[in-house]
């Protein structure tokens, strides 16, 4: 046996009811206070309704709300008919006595000289200014209607909240502006009460008309055959479902009837009417994208972003992280047509590591999920390094050797510098080892090592590190990052007094020279013979040489 809902009442106090079981509201009544639907609940608005000004209805998961055959009106309504475009046509209603016609319109701000002209179709158009703007004209007996034009540069400015009429002598009122048939413009107002469907509870309007009203939706809404006037748009979130029926959406005083995000979903039948114009049936927003990186300072190029395929240029923090504001990435225009965004990445670079030169990453959609952005760095292996004559040399000779660097990566113009056994620079000419490693090959490269002590010896051969990439070294360098070679004796001369002193002057020579040209690593040149092709590279000499010069001096 099913139980009827209880009768009950409207808080009139400001007062906050929880309703617990099901109930009616049967009689016209007014709503003044803050209603909440609890879950198992069910309350049924059949009868006329007046809402106060900050009043509202919450339905809690499991509850729901019925409208069925009702009125439900904000108590205190400030509607107005607001331009949509640069110019517009509003028609008047007329008695058809003729004689003497007077139109005024009063808006809801004063309007700035110039920035409105208007008159009545066929007529010059005039400047209207201040709060009024009063049209008389004379017409035969008869005419039932007259259209006033308007045109407007500044047109957001111009909202029409009241129209008067006096035809031979006799004043009357529109009473709904919204009623009168009109182009480029649109209804508009202040929401000035509030409906909360909360996510897993309903709301039902059937045969009903809604005004003045704040709509959240992130349960389950059905309008059939319900109109809603001087709203704002229904917000769906990321969980809303909402289906439309036979409806009218009237008046939202944005530019769009629905908002949502994605996961939410509109169900909008052919027989369903939008707000018309420039107001957007509904759109779904992408709030907070984020576009990651392996690196800070990555340039991203994005074009046709949104709405308004906007372009722009964003740079990777230091999480090598980017997050997009938000966007409209789909919609549904007011003649019912979908629209989706064409945003796509333009351009990947990274330059901040311009000793070994720029590196991009894949182009293509960007699409509306959080995104990782593979960069094409190279890969950085030191496979060895061979003295070509191993026999015992003096100590101040020059011996050749070869590197063999591999690199499984992009390309790359690359520095390699060597230490001794003990970890401190040794002399190389060139004194930074310059290699071309090309994408997916392995290159060879030679050089010459020069000893100033004697005694057995190797070297060690490692990339220079831009400082871009420190701290972030296994992006661009493998396991096998350096390499060693065979010891080898260096032996000192016979005449161990001239000649170790002639050896030990080459070495104060060659270390002064260095701190002629270079300082430590990151600083800046002091004397330079030839420029260097970047700042980057003349850092990078500078740490190697100066850790030369230094070595050279602890010798002597």
């Amino acid at each position: 046996m099913s139980v009827s809902p209880g009768l009950a009442d409207a808080p009139t106090d400001g007062s906050t009811i929880a309703i617990t079981s099901d109930e009616s509201w049967s009689s016209s009544s007014t709503l003044n206070g803050n209603v909440t639907i609890a879950s198992g609940a069910t309350l049924t608005i059949d009868s006329n309704t007046d809402i106060a000004t900050s009043s509202s209805i919450t339905v809690l998961n499991g509850g729901g709300l019925v409208i069925d055959s009702s009125t439900i009106n904000a108590q205190e309504q400030m509607d107005w008919l607001a331009m949509d475009d640069i110019s517009a046509q509003i028609k008047i209603p007329l008695q058809g006595t003729g004689g003497d016609v007077s139109i005024k319109f009063t808006f809801k701000d004063a309007l700035v000289e110039n920035n409105l002209e208007a008159g009545f179709t066929g007529s010059e158009l005039t400047s209207q200014s201040g709060e009024e703007a009063q049209f008389t004209t004379n017409l035969a007996q008869g005419e039932t209607e007259v259209s006033i034009n308007l045109s407007a540069a500044g047109w957001l400015g111009v909202k029409i909240t009241e129209v008067d009429i006096v035809e031979s002598g006799t004043g009357s009122s529109v009473g709904d502006i919204r009623s009168l048939e009109y182009t480029g413009l649109k209804a508009g107002a202040v929401a000035t009460w509030s409906l909360n469907v909360m996510e897993g509870g309903s709301l039902l309007s059937s045969q009903s008309s809604i005004n003045g009203v704040d709509l959240v939706c992130f349960g389950t809404c059905t309008l059939n055959q319900t109109t809603m006037q001087s709203f704002e748009p229904i917000d769906l979130s990321d969980s809303g479902i909402i289906t439309l029926i036979d409806s009218n959406l009237n008046g939202s005083i944005t530019d769009e009837d629905i908002r949502s995000l994605p996961g939410a979903e509109v169900n909008w039948d052919e027989t369903t009417n939008g707000s018309g114009g420039n107001t957007d049936r509904w759109i779904i927003e992408r709030n907070g994208q984020k576009i990651t990186s392996s690196l800070p300072g990555v340039l991203i190029q994005l074009v046709e972003l949104g709405y308004w395929n906007e372009s722009k240029t964003v740079t990777t923090d230091s999480n090598g992280m980017y997050t997009l504001p938000s966007r409209i990435i789909q919609w549904m225009d007011s003649a019912g047509e979908v629209h989706n965004e064409s945003a796509r990445i333009e351009n990947i670079s990274f330059n901040r590591a311009s000793a070994w030169g720029d590196f991009t990453g894949p182009l293509g959609l960007l699409g509306s999920e959080d995104i990782n952005l593979p960069l094409n760095l190279p890969m950085i292996s030191v496979m060895s390094v061979e003295i070509d004559d191993e026999s015992d040399a003096n100590v101040g000779d020059s011996v050749s050797a070869t590197a063999t660097v591999k690199n499984d990566g992009a390309a790359a113009t690359i520095a390699l510098t060597c230490t001794d056994s003990s970890g401190v620079d040794v002399s190389t000419l060139p004194m930074f080892i310059s290699v071309e490693a090309g994408a997916q090959s392995t290159t060879t490269v030679q050089f010459t090592w020069v000893q100033y002590s004697s005694g057995e010896e190797s070297i060690t051969c490692s990339p220079l590190i831009p400082e871009a990439f420190e701290g972030f070294e296994n992006l661009v360098l493998t396991e096998q990052s350096s390499a060693n070679s065979s010891s080898m004796k260096w032996i000192a001369p016979v005449d161990s007094g001239a000649n170790m002193a002639i050896w030990l002057m080459v070495a104060v020579i060659v270390g002064i020279g260095a701190l002629l040209t270079f300082t430590k690593k990151g600083g800046e040149v002091e004397e330079v013979s030839t420029e260097p092709s970047t700042e980057t590279e003349v850092a990078e000499d500078s740490d190697a040489e100066e850790s030369e010069g230094e070595n050279e001096e602890d010798d002597d």
